[in-house]
Order: C-alpha cells, then structure tokens, then sequence
C-alpha cells in the first residue's frame, strides 16, 4: 500500500469489528474513573465513533500500529463524553471537588498502576518501604499540581493565576527534553510508552527520568527556584540535542511567556 493510502470502507469496517471490544474497554476504563457508566452516560458511543473516525483514516504504510494510532483520539473522545455527561453535569459536586475528581482521572492516565491499587515505580523500590511510599506519594502530588495548572490557568482567579505562572516558569526552566517530557504526558496526555517510541529509547529510561524530572520539581516548587538546573540522563542526550536545535521555543516557555492560546 503506499504511503498516504487509507484502507478501502470494507477494510476499515473489518478493522473496527476487530478492535471493538478494544475500544470500549477504553470507554469502560475512563468511565470507572470519573464514577460513570459507560453505557447510560455515553461513553460507548463516543469511543465507537472514535474508532471508526482512525479506521477510515489510517494509513498502513506509514508503519504505526492502528491501536497506537488510535488509542489516544479514543481516550480523548470518551473523556470528553464523561465531560459532557448528564451523570457528570447533574451531580452536586461543589466545583472544587469536581475539579479534584478530573485531576484523579488524568493522574490514573498518567500513573496506569493506581488502577490495579499500587504505587508507581514499584519496579524501583528498595530499602526503607515508607520513604519509598512517601517519595511515591510526593510525585503523584506534583504530577496534580501541573494537571491542575492545565485545567485552571484559564479560567483561574489572578492570585490563583500568579501561582500556576510562577510553576509554569519554573518548569520554562527545565532542559527543552525534560519540557517536551512534561508537555506531553500532562498537556497531550501521552502515555510514557508513546513518548519512549517516538523518541525511540527506551520506555524504562523515559518513566525513570519523569521520575526523577517530579522530585526535581518538588523541591524547586518548594524554594519557588531551581539552584542548577536538573541533567538530562546519558540516554536521553541525544534526543536532548535535537530539541535544543529547534527554532521554535520550547513549550513551557512559549506558554509561560505568552499564557494560553
């Protein structure tokens, strides 16, 4: 097949009987975590309408797996549809609590092992079991605190306003690889595995690094500054070297300066 062909209608009809079943365990996933059903509230429908939209837009030859290419817009389609819910919307949820409940969504995206009840990098621990629970804990707060700088920056109050641009500039301070890392696991809600492919290292390398990129900045958020700036890992410098070769600014320092579009 050459390259920018789509499939034939038959073909991408075949492909969506195939990865239906797929599809709505996405659906089902977002669904337990924002406390919905997946059928009464939408989010079946809207993952299968995700699913045809990349059938009849994927292009083989371009050599990507269709669930990768899908996966995210799938993710996406019935997150949105939890948004819009009437389950969702009718609920006496005060704001703030609502706004707690769509961070813990997009945190279960970001850390896929609170879904099965454990702490992330469980594959690193070692030594004192409770700093280890306390230094895990400590991430997933910072990991809250950029999701939540993405969900309120626009419609935030100004001293709420002042405090997500002081964090947003402390991260403009970042290596453009550790900025790229954080736009797009918390920005373009990326999984680390997605990250690791495009960047083609390692996917291990890439959790270790966003691992060690929060307790960086769970320090700097604490003295509001970074005395050094945070080294990249030996196996990320190339990919490092690339970005900074860019013309374009980096994104946490286009956002920082400029706010959001």
């Amino acid at each position: 097949m050459k390259e920018g062909q789509t499939l034939s209608i038959e073909d991408a009809n075949a492909l969506v009987l195939e990865h239906h079943g797929w599809a709505e365990s996405i659906a089902r996933s977002v669904a337990r975590a924002w406390n919905l059903d997946w059928k009464l509230d939408g989010l079946d429908g809207a993952a299968m309408e995700a699913l045809i939209f990349c059938a009849r837009r994927f292009q083989p030859a371009r050599g990507v797996p269709f669930r990768g290419y899908s996966r995210k817009r799938i993710h996406e389609a019935s997150t949105d549809a939890a948004k819009k819910s009437r389950g969702w919307r009718r609920s006496s949820i005060p704001k703030a609590e609502q706004q707690a409940r769509e961070i813990s969504a997009e945190l279960f995206h970001v850390f896929p092992e609170l879904r099965s009840g454990t702490l992330p990098y469980n594959e690193e621990l070692s030594g004192d079991d409770g700093e280890d629970m306390r230094g895990a804990i400590r991430n997933m707060l910072v990991g809250a605190s950029i999701v939540a700088a993405k969900q309120g920056i626009a419609g935030a109050l100004p001293d709420e306003m002042m405090d997500y641009k002081k964090m947003l500039q402390l991260i403009a301070d970042l290596e453009p690889v550790h900025q790229t890392l954080l736009w797009e696991v918390y920005w373009g809600g990326n999984s680390m595995r997605t990250v690791a492919s495009d960047w083609q290292v390692d996917e291990l390398c890439v959790i270790r690094e966003h691992k060690t990129l929060l307790e960086f900045l769970q320090k700097g958020f604490a003295k509001k500054t970074h005395a050094v700036k945070l080294k990249v890992r030996p196996a990320l410098r190339e990919v490092g070297q690339r970005l900074k070769q860019r013309t374009e600014p980096t994104p946490f320092s286009q956002f920082a300066n400029r706010g959001p579009a």
